[in-house]
């Protein structure tokens, strides 16, 4: 369980067991039996994961609502045993329950979860008929705001039904004692004349993240996602004019659609048990509006053949490439292609925008790729290479673009090398920039070349997660949207030890000098395996999508957990402006919009 949900499950725990107690000094009536209340188990529609908030919010509202000596809560086992057997119950349900408890009020209601989005739909209903039924409809963004919502619906109650006195007021009143009576010399000297603020929480604590800025617009997260997503790209892979997440983990390809709070899986294919898939790649070949689906895949095979004179161990296995072509076929992924004997992908080369390109894998005792790369034309149920791409010789099909970052009407050639550096090349591979930082490290690897197994000596090719070519703010300037890795001592690692753990996203273009950093996110703590931008809800508006492995061994993929970001992006100079209007406004760090950089001239 996550820390998030750890903490709300604790909360809730606490709230159900301190909850009574602060009723506890309620003054006695003078006469009468309490009225009976019967809480019923919510239905749930939530990941298994958030199955506990069925137990959690009954308790927070048998504390909230039990009234010494006026309200009685009716014990959940005998509730329980009248409402055994029924999930989404009813009004009329509800009804039956009630009177054959012999209870005054029922309450019921269903929680729906997706990601970290949580709605609570519930009802208290008198069986008696005196008075009308009080409704309650809460969603929130994340699960720390569920004991909120909880608390508003048990104070709604208690005021509208019972009349009890509200917890506001005592909240107040303990709050103003409290600020009162506190001891100054127990305050942090100096802390507002330094400019710092007092946290809310507590006198003696200096707010360092402001509560505003913990969830900030325009970013979102899904759930947690079984498996390690080792490549993902997106598309509009249905026709729908939405496009949608494809990711690939292990030997399975998933389609997801961002919904509400969440990611739903639509559609999903499974590999054989031998197949171990390492890219994926969406693009609409047909140009029809509707995106094809292709998966480089290695297949498992053991072999007893020695590998030239080395005497190595007699079994081993190795893989050969055993590619997918995949269509969308009414919500179900139909094989187009298979055993296609070559690594997909999907490249920019410069004025041709991105196309379809393959390369061959090469001999255990040769390196990771065999021969040139080739552009790919699917004709009926095969895929087949047609005309070769020129490239200098550092490129394989996984780590170069093409794009003229400097306008002089060339296209440059944009390399991630075997150390994870950034290069910069003329057409025929003359070195222009080189990085110091290390851009697109993965964990995503293969057997490039076997020398001596009995001795472990294997070399790994690492592909490194993909370079996106945009011009975000449509000021002619190409921008380069790749995955910076923010810990350096990975790269003095063994292959089989490197986890690349932490990294943030980043915007470059080029200057005179070289690449220059524009804008990046957050550093995150995971590997990130893709970088995309796409339109998601299908209203034009573009996001910037990453997919995230975390886990606490990231080199065992199988079992890991990933995770889906995306940032609302303000495409076009307009709503740049508009929005560096704002940040100054509100007197943010952002500022208003960086001039151009000496050297880039922007495109007619």
């Amino acid at each position: 369980m996550s820390i998030g949900k750890s903490a709300l499950l604790f909360s809730l725990m606490m709230l159900a067991i301190l909850g009574p107690a602060q009723y506890g000094s309620a003054a006695e009536p003078a006469g009468g039996v309490p009225v009976k209340i019967a809480i019923l188990p919510f239905a749930m529609h939530t990941p298994a994961e958030l199955s506990y908030l069925q137990s959690g919010v009954r308790d927070m509202l048998t504390s909230r609502l039990a009234w010494q000596g006026k309200v009685q809560v009716l014990e959940r086992s005998q509730v329980e045993q009248a409402a055994k057997g029924l999930k989404d119950i009813s009004a009329n349900d509800a009804n039956r329950i009630g009177n054959s408890l012999r209870a005054d009020y029922v309450l019921f209601g269903s929680i729906t979860g997706m990601g970290q989005s949580v709605s609570i739909d519930a009802k208290m209903i008198s069986l008696s008929g005196k008075g009308e039924p009080v409704s309650f409809f809460a969603q929130t963004k994340t699960l720390d705001e569920v004991i909120p919502q909880v608390n508003n619906f048990a104070q709604e109650i208690n005021t509208k039904v019972f009349a009890k006195p509200g917890e506001k007021t005592q909240t107040a009143s303990a709050e103003a004692e409290a600020l009162a009576t506190r001891n100054p010399e127990f305050l942090l000297p100096g802390a507002l004349s330094s400019g710092d603020k007092i946290s809310y929480i507590n006198p003696n604590f200096i707010e360092v993240t402001p509560d505003g800025q913990l969830r900030q617009p325009g970013v979102w997260r899904s759930q947690n996602l079984d498996g390690a997503v080792m490549a993902m790209d997106v598309g509009d892979v249905d026709g729908d004019g939405k496009d949608e997440i494809v990711t690939v983990s292990q030997n399975k390809v998933t389609v997801y659609r961002r919904e509400a709070g969440g990611l739903r899986a639509v559609a999903s294919f499974e590999g054989t048990p031998l197949d171990r898939f390492v890219w994926v790649s969406v693009t609409d070949v047909h140009r029809d509006g509707k995106a094809y689906i292709y998966v480089s895949n290695l297949r498992r095979k053991n072999s007893s053949k020695a590998i030239g004179e080395k005497q190595i161990l007699p079994e081993y296995s190795t893989e050969d490439v055993s590619s997918y072509v995949l269509s969308d076929m009414g919500g179900k992924l139909q094989v187009v292609a298979d055993r296609v004997p070559y690594f997909l992908n999907t490249v920019y080369l410069g004025q041709r925008g991105k196309v379809l390109v393959g390369q061959q894998k090469g001999e255990s005792t040769e390196s990771g790729f065999k021969g040139g790369i080739f552009e790919m034309q699917l004709r009926g149920k095969s895929l087949d290479p047609t005309a070769p791409v020129s490239v200098p010789e550092a490129c394989n099909i996984f780590n170069f673009i093409k794009a003229d970052i400097n306008n002089d009407h060339m296209d440059e050639v944009i390399v991630v090398d075997r150390n994870f550096r950034l290069l910069v090349t003329t057409p025929s591979g003359d070195q222009v920039w080189k990085s110091s930082n290390l851009f697109c490290a993965t964990v995503n690897s293969f057997e490039a070349k076997i020398e001596d197994l009995r001795f472990n000596r294997v070399d790994l090719y690492f592909i490194p997660s993909p370079i996106v070519v945009t011009d975000l703010n449509k000021d002619g300037i190409l921008e380069l949207v790749l995955n910076r890795t923010t810990t350096m001592f990975d790269k003095f690692l063994p292959d089989s030890m490197k986890s690349y753990e932490k990294g943030e996203v980043v915007s470059i273009s080029w200057d005179q000098l070289g690449m220059v950093e524009n804008w990046k996110t957050r550093e995150m703590s995971g590997v990130v395996s893709g970088v995309r931008i796409g339109s998601l809800m299908g209203d034009g508006k573009k996001q910037l999508v990453i997919s995230m492995v975390i886990a606490k061994d990231l080199l065992k993929p199988w079992d890991a957990k990933s995770t889906i970001f995306t940032y609302d992006l303000n495409v076009g100079p307009a709503q740049a402006k508009d929005a560096a209007a704002t940040s100054a406004k509100e007197g943010t760090d952002e500022g208003p919009a960086k001039p151009m950089l000496p050297g880039r001239t922007p495109k007619k």
